[in-house]
This record gives structure tokens, C-alpha cells and sequence, in this order.
């Protein structure tokens, strides 16, 4: 009995201090990021039907979900190259919920942030916490003792490079939840055992199967979850003209000349955004809103041009030493000028948050 009582007041404790740490960063959230809400500018007229609006406080609180996506990015190119040990975990939590800060306490200033968006991104931040956190202890502990030190690498580790790089570009336009970690296990299994870095082989797949099945349960949960309340994939925008493109297609033409037009959003939202500049095309309105959350990547030294606003974010990029991550909430019409500073100093226009 005594000993059965030292183990549920360990685990009594393990749970408390489990969640005083994964309620610590949202309590400093709720009571440090959420400012007063200032004067709303002048009403303008808009294009698109109210139906067809969206709150622009929903393109600065969309980074923090991309924030992820940026991070399983950075995480494939630094395991591929130096090792998942040399990935740095705890700047890729402390980011997520610095960042979040600074785009809530700004969001807040132009509208009420709803418990139903806060609640999401507080799940979405513990959630990325905890899996980063544990892989981070996992990978410079353990896992760092088993990785060979030079090529070759067991097939084990080749095929989690090759998952990395997948899940990295599958999260561009698709949910997490919706990635085959069920599959990737299963050929994890059927891998064929190797004479030579055996103690590697099951060192990985010991490691990756708790990471893949635990993804896979974890993952059919948000997908019930997502399921419930199903996001919209289209968005409309104006636009001075268009060229064909892609899924993109013509909703209607106004007399000055100007066309609305129905996009897939997240990803290639962006590309169609970037096409349609390079052809010409000014943006007049996208969802209702005349401003929108940018982000580029650019290389040290890189001046802000003078039209745009200081920098929301800044985040170094693990995967591109010297180069970083800046956010900015712009206006439609600087987004040619932008992209022009961009391509003369050799940077790139990386994502445009819609809404």
C-alpha cells in the first residue's frame, strides 16, 4: 500500500506541475497580449458582399497555426542536415507564444477576439509545446547517443527525412490531421532489417513509432473535432483584372473594370496573390479588408522599405542561418512595392495570411 501511495502522489504531482506548465504561457496571454480596443477607422464601402466578409483580425491570428508549419519546415532541414538533436526546440515554444502575444495584443486593438479563437490557438499552442518539448528531450538525450556520428544513415533515418520533408510541404494546403502518419508507420515496419547501425535502426524505430501512432490517435481526435465546424476553403477578392490561373475563376465584372474572384485559400491563395502581381494586377479588397499579415524571408542586413510599417515579427530561421522571418501588416497597394524591395535584395515573399 505504501508503495501504491507513493506512486499516485508522484503522478498526482507530475499531473499538477503538467498543467501549472502548460497554463503558465496562456495565462501570461490573457493577462499581458490583450489591449484596449482603439477608435475604428471611417467605414469604407465595400465591394463584396457582407456574406463574403471576413474580420481582419483573422489575418494577424492565422500566424501563429503557420507559425507550426514554419517550424516543421525549419525542423526537416536541420534533422536532414546536422541531426534532429541540433533543432532548437525551445526557441521554436518560445516563438510560437511570443509571437502569439505580440499578434494578439495588436489583433485585439481592432476587434474583439472571440473565446472560440483563443481557445483554438491555446490547444494548438499547448499541443505544439508538448510534441516539440518531449521530441526536443527525447532527441538530445537519447536519440543523440545513437545517431551515427557520419554517413551512412540506417534506412530508418532516411525514410523519417523523407516524412519531415512531406508533412512539411503537406501542411502548406492541408490540415495536420490529415496526413497518413498510419502509413508512414507502416513502412516504417516494413523496412528491411539492416546487419550494419542495428542499434540505430531500433533506436529509431522504437522512437518514431511512439511519435507516428501517437499523431495517429491524436490526429483522428482534431479531425472528429475539425469535423464539427468545417472551415470555408474559398475566399473572394477584387482584383484591377486577372489572369487564368490555377482554381481561381471569375464571379462577376464591375464597370470600371475590375473583376471579383473566388480563390482556394491558404497556400495558394498566396501563389495565385503573386501571379496576379507579377501580371500586373492590383489587389483592391480581399474578404472585405483593404490590409492583410504578410510575411518574408530575408537575408541579414535587409532594409524595411520606407512605405511599410516596423516589423511585427522577426524570427531567425534555423533552417537558413543569417536569414529571418518578418512579418507585416500591410496595405493591398504596397504588396507590389514590397515584392520588388523583395527580389532586388535577393529575399522572398513567403506567405500572405488570408482570413
Amino acid at each position: 500500500m505504501r508503495r501504491l501511495f507513493r506512486l499516485l502522489r508522484f503522478l498526482g504531482l507530475m499531473t499538477v506541475s503538467l498543467a501549472m506548465a502548460a497554463a503558465a504561457p496562456i495565462l501570461y496571454v490573457e493577462t499581458q497580449c490583450f489591449g484596449p480596443l482603439q477608435p475604428a477607422p471611417a467605414k469604407r464601402d465595400s465591394i463584396l458582399t457582407p456574406e463574403h466578409h471576413r474580420a481582419l483580425i483573422d489575418t494577424l491570428l492565422t500566424y501563429p497555426e503557420w507559425s507550426i508549419v514554419h517550424a516543421y519546415e525549419d525542423l526537416a532541414i536541420v534533422s536532414r542536415r546536422d541531426g534532429e538533436g541540433a533543432f532548437a526546440y525551445r526557441a521554436a515554444i518560445a516563438g510560437y507564444w511570443r509571437n502569439l502575444c505580440t499578434l494578439a495584443r495588436t489583433a485585439s486593438s481592432r476587434g474583439s477576439v472571440s473565446s472560440d479563437m483563443k481557445a483554438m490557438l491555446y490547444v494548438i499552442g499547448v499541443s505544439v509545446s508538448a510534441e516539440l518539448g518531449l521530441k526536443g528531450l527525447y532527441e538530445t538525450t537519447l536519440g543523440a547517443l545513437f545517431r551515427p556520428s557520419a554517413p551512412p544513415f540506417p534506412m530508418e533515418d532516411q525514410l523519417a527525412w523523407q516524412m519531415g520533408d512531406a508533412y512539411a510541404a503537406f501542411l502548406q494546403q492541408t490540415p495536420w490531421y490529415a496526413f497518413p502518419f498510419g502509413e508512414y508507420l507502416g513502412r516504417l515496419w516494413s523496412l528491411p532489417w539492416q546487419g550494419t547501425a542495428l542499434a540505430r535502426s531500433l533506436e529509431r524505430r522504437f522512437a518514431l513509432s511512439l511519435e507516428w501512432g501517437g499523431k495517429a490517435l491524436y490526429a483522428k481526435a482534431m479531425a472528429a473535432a475539425a469535423g464539427l465546424s468545417p472551415a470555408s476553403l474559398t475566399i473572394r477578392s477584387v482584383l484591377s483584372g486577372m489572369d487564368p490561373t490555377g482554381e481561381a475563376r471569375i464571379i462577376g465584372k464591375r464597370p470600371d473594370g475590375s473583376v471579383i474572384v473566388e480563390t482556394p485559400r491558404y497556400r495558394a491563395f498566396t501563389a495565385f496573390l503573386l501571379h496576379q502581381i507579377a501580371s500586373g494586377h492590383r489587389v483592391i479588397e480581399i474578404a472585405g479588408q483593404t490590409e492583410i499579415l504578410v510575411t518574408v524571408l530575408v537575408p541579414g542586413g535587409w532594409q524595411t522599405p520606407q512605405n511599410l510599417p516596423p516589423a511585427l515579427i522577426a524570427v531567425p530561421l534555423q533552417a537558413s542561418p543569417g536569414w529571418q522571418r518578418l512579418g507585416f501588416l500591410v496595405g493591398l497597394e504596397a504588396l507590389p512595392g514590397l515584392k520588388t524591395a523583395l527580389d532586388s535584395a535577393g529575399g522572398r515573399f513567403e506567405h500572405a495570411y488570408d482570413y
